[in-house]
C-alpha cells in the first residue's frame, strides 16, 4: 500500500507531466506554420496512416510513472494510458527536466527546438526531428 507521501508525489509527477504535454501541444500549433516545422512535421504526418503509441516514463532517482502517448493526425499528443511498469523501450522524461519547461513555459512554446523532441524519433525515424536536450 502507498503512503500519503507516495500518492502525494505521484500525483505531482502526472501533474508536471501534463503540462509539458500541453506546452509541446502549444508549441506545435503555434509553431507549426513556420520553417521548419512545417516541412518536419507535415512530411513526417502524412506518412502516418494511423494515431502512433510511443512508450514514455518519468523518473527522479528511480522511475516514478509510466505511459503510452499517442500522437493524432492532428498533431496532439495525448496520454492513451498509465502504465504500471515501465517498458523497456520507454523514453526517459527526468522530472527535473520537465519541471523546468513547466515553469518557463512561454520560452518553450516560442522556441520549440528547446524541447527535448527525441521521444518522437521512434514515430517519425529522422535526425532532422530530435533536438538534444537542453
Amino acid at each position: 500500500m502507498q503512503s500519503a507521501a507516495e500518492i502525494k508525489d505521484a500525483a505531482e509527477y502526472e501533474r508536471v507531466f501534463q503540462q509539458y504535454l500541453e506546452i509541446c501541444n502549444r508549441a506545435i500549433e503555434q509553431n507549426k506554420n513556420k520553417f521548419p516545422y512545417t516541412e518536419i512535421w507535415g512530411s513526417r504526418l502524412k506518412a502516418l496512416e494511423d494515431e502512433m503509441n510511443v512508450e514514455a516514463i518519468v523518473y527522479d532517482d528511480r522511475p516514478k510513472l509510466a505511459y503510452k502517448l499517442r500522437l493524432t493526425k492532428d498533431m496532439k499528443i495525448e496520454i492513451a494510458e498509465k502504465k504500471t511498469l515501465p517498458p523497456e523501450d520507454a523514453w526517459p522524461f527526468t522530472y527535473q527536466y520537465l519541471k523546468r519547461v513547466v515553469e518557463n513555459p512561454q520560452d518553450y512554446i516560442e522556441n520549440p527546438a528547446k524541447l527535448e523532441w527525441g521521444w518522437l524519433k521512434t514515430v517519425f525515424a529522422s535526425p532532422a526531428v530530435v533536438a538534444p536536450p537542453k
